[in-house]
């Protein structure tokens, strides 16, 4: 089910966490509206992480327009208290929450067909289709491209080539409500989603995106499991 929550504090009870996470600051935040928010200001990631007066400009020249406005949905899950314990006391919990996300089983099946894909095409630059160990700013696994990290968020945008086809995958975690995040922002126009084949298109996206979080959900407390 679509989770739209307000934007939550990251402080944690213990004290790694809270010396780990005190300036993580989120982009996307925990709604779907800061992602949607996000997404709008920066071009998908296009025109990279503005900051400062850059921002405020674009900010200023962004008008409010419902007619307009991106598709964007939000996932949650709990984890385990000893899977939040093994992020919060993660060097880098974005990483974890990457890895987790494409390494897992669910994400497996896309990931051989992207790879596949490559192989015959070359749609990727080299490299690009190994699974990063540290998800780094502007650094490309498969069509994604890091856009934006944080200790405990991190946006990939994609842009496929020949289809005008972009949007960006975030993945977040909150220590405090102990919750796994997955976004999606999709340069598509959500009021124009409709007719059959539009909606039963999104109907598939959104059973296929909480699949992948089931996915890295079990991935996380898989990980856990190992460090014990």
């Amino acid at each position: 089910a679509q989770i739209l929550l307000r934007r939550s504090s990251s402080s944690s009870s213990s004290s790694t966490s809270r010396t780990c996470f005190k300036k993580a600051t989120l982009p996307g935040g925990f709604n779907a509206d800061g992602l949607r928010e996000w997404a709008v200001l920066h071009n998908f990631g296009a025109d990279g992480a503005l900051t400062g007066q850059a921002l405020r400009r674009r900010r200023r020249h962004i008008t409010d327009d419902d007619e307009n406005e991106p598709y964007v949905d939000l996932f949650s899950k709990r984890v385990s208290e000893e899977c939040s314990e093994y992020l919060a006391s993660h060097p880098s919990p974005s990483d974890a929450l990457g890895r987790a996300f494409f390494g897992s089983r669910n994400f497996m099946a896309e990931a051989q067909v992207l790879s596949s894909l490559n192989t015959l095409f070359s749609s990727y630059p080299e490299g690009t289709t190994t699974l990063p160990t540290h998800f780094k700013l502007n650094e490309q696994y498969l069509q994604w491209k890091v856009t934006v990290k944080s200790p405990l968020e991190l946006i990939c945008s994609y842009q496929i080539g020949g289809l005008d086809f972009r949007g960006c995958t975030m993945l977040a975690f909150d220590p405090r409500l102990r919750k796994v995040f997955h976004g999606n922002c999709i340069d598509v126009v959500e009021k124009r989603i409709q007719g059959f084949f539009p909606e039963t298109g999104i109907r598939m996206h959104v059973k296929y995106a909480d699949f992948l979080l089931d996915g890295m959900v079990d991935e996380l407390e898989n990980m856990t499991s190992e460090k014990d």
